[in-house]
Formats: structure tokens, C-alpha cells, sequence
């Protein structure tokens, strides 16, 4: 079993795992949790973050886009892989993980993270925007490109990462 490619560096770290929930997975879920599980045998973080979205009717979602997206839990394969770790879990109705029900600056700085890894769906959309805010906010930010996927499709996956990849913010830049 070959590893995934992951930065090396003395950092502390979180794994930021967004939106691995049922309605985004679709085509994605083996691979994605098939290397999830790959990561965390290779890997250990000093934090998990555990982040799910949801958008309802009337949400800003509903008004511009005409689309929702009720609560759905983490994936209970995902939620067996961080039994046991030290796991902050937050909600948001937004694109980025810092912008959800707990404030994910302050945990990641009061645990004296430096480098952050973000993981699940969608690399266009809500992975894309956490890694753009985590980086913005001063953390060496990676996309572990394996651990991703997009709702949208293939081709709208691929050219997230080649963006991503461009801004230097993946395990493979």
C-alpha cells in the first residue's frame, strides 16, 4: 500500500474534514473514504475538526441559488476513523469552515496549530474556501488532493485542484 504524499514538517497539525456527508458523496465515497482511512493509518494529527453543512429553506442558499440542503451527520465510516482523537466538531451554513457555529481560528490557535490538512467535499466549493481562509489567516495550508472529491463532477474536481495546485495549497505542489 503505497502512502500519500504529505509535506513533511515539525508543525502542529489539524485535519480539517469538510462536508463528508451522504448527499455530497455520490460517486466519491469509496475512494475518498477508502483513502481517509489511508491518511489516518499514515498520519497523526494534534487535531481533528469534524466540520458538516447544511442550508435551509429560506437561507441565503434557498434565496440566491434555489437550492437547500437539510443536516446530515458525518458519515458514520468517517466518524469510526476519529473515535478516540481529540475531535472539535463544527456546523456551518457557509462555504468555509471558519465561518460555522465554533470559532475554528481560536481552537487551531489555542492548540498552537501551524499547518493545517483539509479533506472531503467539495474541492471546488467548501474545501476550496477553507483552504483559501486558512491560509489567508496564516496556516500552512495543504489540500490532501486524495482525500477530496467534488458533487459537481470529475471535471469540475480536477480543475479545483489544478487551481488549488497553482496557489501552491496541495500535497502535490
Amino acid at each position: 500500500m503505497e502512502n500519500i504524499k504529505i509535506p513533511k514538517s515539525n508543525n502542529k497539525r489539524a485535519l480539517i474534514l469538510v462536508d463528508i456527508q451522504k448527499g455530497f458523496l455520490k460517486k466519491w465515497e469509496k475512494p475518498l473514504i477508502s483513502n481517509l482511512k489511508k491518511l489516518l493509518a499514515q498520519e497523526l494529527y494534534d487535531l481533528y475538526v469534524e466540520v458538516t453543512f447544511h442550508a435551509e429553506k429560506g437561507s441565503l442558499w434557498d434565496k440566491q441559488t434555489n437550492w437547500t440542503f437539510p443536516y446530515e451527520p458525518t458519515v458514520p465510516e468517517v466518524l469510526d476513523l476519529l473515535k478516540g482523537k481529540n475531535v472539535i466538531k463544527i456546523i456551518k451554513e457557509t462555504r468555509s469552515a471558519f465561518k460555522g457555529n465554533v470559532n475554528l481560528f481560536s481552537v487551531l490557535q489555542k492548540n498552537k496549530i501551524k499547518e493545517v490538512h483539509v479533506v472531503g467535499m467539495d474541492s471546488s466549493d467548501c474545501v476550496f474556501a477553507t483552504a483559501q481562509e486558512a491560509f489567508d489567516l496564516g496556516f500552512y495550508t495543504y489540500v490532501i488532493e486524495e482525500c477530496t472529491g467534488a458533487s459537481q463532477g470529475e471535471k469540475i474536481h480536477k480543475n479545483a485542484i489544478a487551481i488549488l495546485r497553482c496557489l501552491g495549497l496541495t500535497n502535490h505542489t
